[in-house]
């Protein structure tokens, strides 16, 4: 280690505002207020340290006595997860794709065990860059259990002397506002007891890459909100490591995967003058493999015939036997059910609610065999609450935790939400004693490891089920009252997809409800709020749901913003939309039936062969561009884009001519605009690249490339040459321009290469 990096990684760890001293061939400082006096030397070029022990290498030293980091390990090993769950641990499969720097030919890598192969893949990252792996899949398909088990192998392998660095889980928990110091020093003290990293010091020991901080809880909602806090601090973060270090991200997509160069501007702009890689390990859903050495974990004696039957019910894709989080469920019944097989044939029956029967299965048994009502009023054996009565407190807990923008409910305000639900069901003073204290132990609720004398819901899709639940019931009563609560409850944040989905299917489950009530009542609340509000693209996202593959009448929807994706998947059918704002989204399997937009402004769509169009028409309408997938091209001229729209079937107001017949004049996009545009793809998975890579993505295009189009871009500064790491046999580049200024131009350009050229 360097003098200068030793001296810097000291004055990080020292107490804030106290001196350091270096005097001769000493060192005097503060920790944690200790004073620390050593004394230092060089050997081999590297700083030595003596604390009176003898002298030892400044990295060593760093480690140990000043990060004490086996102490680290040691409180990892013991507070990470719950060791009942560590020893039923299965690792998923997974397919690995690393960063540019360490697999620029970008081969994916398939593994049986996910686990040992991304430790191996971060202890193996490149020194080079600042390395980011997204770990991704859908929820409650294992991300958290994957990154908890990672860091109780590696704290393992680092106590036994067999690795040099730590994995820290770090549980965002579904934060809006994100605060990368707070969460971090708050995850150290309170979740890992152990207090003796600042954020800075931290930070110090990622740079060095004996720490490996991984986020959990980055949901879609942070990178195609409105917001974008969380790439925001991202970006700060990656910013403070300096090209240096490993970062690990659990989401449900990774950052460079989205279509939209706008939804990926935040990040890049922020880290573009950084060397950083991004890489991607994406889970796969278990299979019979895994399913059998859970069961086998569990010491199920009859795994093989369980998961038969429910193979032959549900089929051998269903989520009862993919996802981890249900597959535990579905074990914990068919050990204490005796009606299994009736149990599957209500599931088979349910269709796409499935999960609102499976979760009620549990309930009924947590009901009928544990909550017996032992006041003395009723029969023995009679139920505390039903099981309708369960959903409701469950999706009141839901709810509280929603409003208070966590994900757990401490003592007083859980004690508070049960007392005031059994006020509102009329139970006595001793029924509503016995809720109180029983509603720790639910099985659905587990304590919190985010808070003390709390509790939060055993998985976050039973949280969300219950959010979604929990919203059609304040929904239902269709008057004032059920306006102001809905206001508040959409206020809060983005509601997530898994949330949308219950509460969709909670309200076409009701006997009496119609979906077209509940959009109508939407639509009078989203008026209640600005355009630019949660509000409005809660009320966007729910409304486009309720009204997919239903007749809507002639419903006209104004003055709404939707957020980005709202419309994919959809079938619409009779519906108007008046001036509304729609972020750029996919239409993949959408269809559109009598549909009509007048003043509407839309993102870019994206096009593909299962989209389809029926007596649409465009009136007044403004789009950004047209994105056709199939095809690979994208559309930004109005002429191209309109064509381009009437061809798949859309007509535009009656005073407009039609333009089909100009398609064939309208000039395609430049070849040289859709190679750069190619290029910066691969900016998005690497800050900096190389010539080779270049050559080895455009294939026969490459060397036209370098040749022609690379020296204009480099003399408009749209592209600089860095210095090299190597021998100097090939250039590196990076970005000369933001991500945002190069996204306009290309969409100012309108498909000319010399239009794009001349904006800079």
């Amino acid at each position: 280690m360097h003098i200068n990096d030793f001296k810097s990684i000291v004055s990080a760890f020292a107490d804030p505002g106290s001196e350091i001293l270096y005097e001769k061939a000493k060192v005097v400082f503060s920790v944690n207020e200790e004073l620390l006096d050593v004394g230092i030397s060089t050997k081999d070029g590297d700083v030595m340290v003596d604390d009176g022990a003898g002298p030892v290498t400044a990295g060593s030293w760093i480690l140990k006595r000043l990060a004490k980091l086996p102490l680290l390990a040691s409180r990892l090993k013991e507070s990470v997860g719950d060791p009942k769950d560590t020893k039923l641990f299965v690792s998923p499969a997974a397919t690995l794709l690393p960063s540019l720097e360490v697999r620029p030919e970008e081969t994916p890598i398939t593994t049986g065990d996910a686990l040992s192969t991304t430790l191996q893949a971060l202890g193996e990252k490149s020194p080079l860059e600042t390395s980011i792996l997204y770990i991704t899949s859908d929820a409650g398909e294992g991300k958290t259990f994957l990154i908890n088990q990672m860091a109780k192998e590696q704290a393992q392998r680092f106590l036994d002397g067999k690795t040099d660095w730590l994995l820290v889980p770090i549980p965002l928990g579904g934060k809006h506002f994100l605060r990368f110091d707070d969460i971090t020093v708050g995850a150290l003290q309170n979740r890992y007891r152990f207090p003796f990293l600042y954020y800075e010091s931290f930070l110090a020991l990622v740079r060095m890459g004996v720490i490996v901080p991984a986020f959990d809880g980055f949901e879609e909602m942070f990178v195609e909100g409105s917001s974008g806090e969380a790439l925001s601090a991202m970006g700060i973060l990656v910013g403070a490591l300096d090209s240096r270090g490993a970062l690990v991200v659990a989401a449900r997509k990774a950052y460079f995967e989205f279509e939209s160069l706008k939804t990926q501007e935040k990040l890049f702009d922020t880290i573009s003058s950084y060397s950083v890689g991004f890489g991607k390990l994406e889970l796969h859903r278990w299979g019979r493999v895994q399913f059998l050495a859970y069961c086998a974990k569990r010491n199920v004696p009859n795994a093989k015939d369980i998961y038969n039957r429910v193979c032959e019910r549900l089929g051998e894709k269903h989520s009862l036997l993919t996802r981890p989080v249900l597959v535990r469920r579905l074990v914990d019944i068919a050990l204490e059910s005796p009606s299994l097989d009736a149990f599957l044939e209500r599931i088979h029956k349910s269709g796409p609610d499935f999960f609102a029967v499976f979760v009620r299965g549990i309930i009924e048994r947590e009901a009928n065999e544990k909550w017996i009502d032992r006041s003395g009023e009723r029969d023995v054996g009679t139920p505390l609450l039903s099981a309708d009565e369960h959903c409701e407190l469950l999706s009141a807990l839901a709810l509280a935790s929603w409003e208070s923008r966590v994900d757990f409910l401490k003592r007083d305000n859980l004690e508070f939400v049960t007392d005031y639900y059994s006020e509102t069901k009329k139970k006595n003073a001793f029924q509503a004693q016995q809720i109180r204290e029983r509603i720790r132990g639910h099985a659905l609720l587990i304590p919190s490891p985010n808070a003390s004398q709390a509790v939060e819901f055993d998985h976050e899709e039973f949280r969300l089920f219950f959010l979604g639940e929990g919203l059609a019931e304040q929904i239902r009563p269709l008057n004032e009252k059920a306006k102001g609560e809905v206001l508040a409850t959409l206020r809060k944040g983005v509601l997530p997809k898994p949330a949308q989905r219950a509460f969709i299917q909670a309200i076409k489950r009701h006997p009496t409800f119609e979906c077209l009530q509940a959009a109508k009542f939407l639509l009078g609340i989203s008026v209640l709020d600005g355009q630019a509000s949660y509000t409005q693209e809660n009320c966007g996202s729910l409304i486009v749901r309720l009204l997919s593959e239903v007749d809507a009448k002639g419903i006209e929807i104004q003055n709404i913003a939707f957020p980005a994706d709202s419309l994919r998947d959809r079938k619409l059918e009779n519906l108007t939309f008046r001036n509304c704002f729609f972020a750029p989204t996919s239409l993949e399997l959408s269809t559109f039936k009598k549909c009509r937009f007048e003043d509407c402004h839309f993102g870019q769509i994206r096009i593909y062969n299962s989209t389809a169009f029926e007596d649409v028409q465009f009136d007044e309408i403004t789009l950004d561009s047209v994105r056709m997938i199939e095809q690979d091209s994208e559309i930004w001229d109005p002429v191209a884009v309109r064509a381009t729209l009437e061809r798949c079937g859309v007509k535009f107001a009656a005073e407009a001519q039609a333009v089909v017949s100009e398609l064939e004049s309208v000039r395609k996009a430049d070849q040289e605009l859709r190679d750069f545009e190619k290029v910066i793809r691969y900016f998005m998975r690497s800050t900096h690249i190389s010539e080779s890579i270049i050559l080895m993505k455009l294939g026969n295009r490459g060397q036209r490339f370098l040749d022609d189009s690379l020296p204009e871009l480099l003399q408009h500064r749209i592209m600089t040459v860095i210095d090299n790491r190597g021998g100097g046999v090939q250039r590196r580049f990076k970005l000369g321009q933001t991500l945002e200024a190069i996204d306009e131009a290309m969409t100012g350009a309108h498909g000319s290469y010399r239009k794009f050229l001349n904006a800079f």
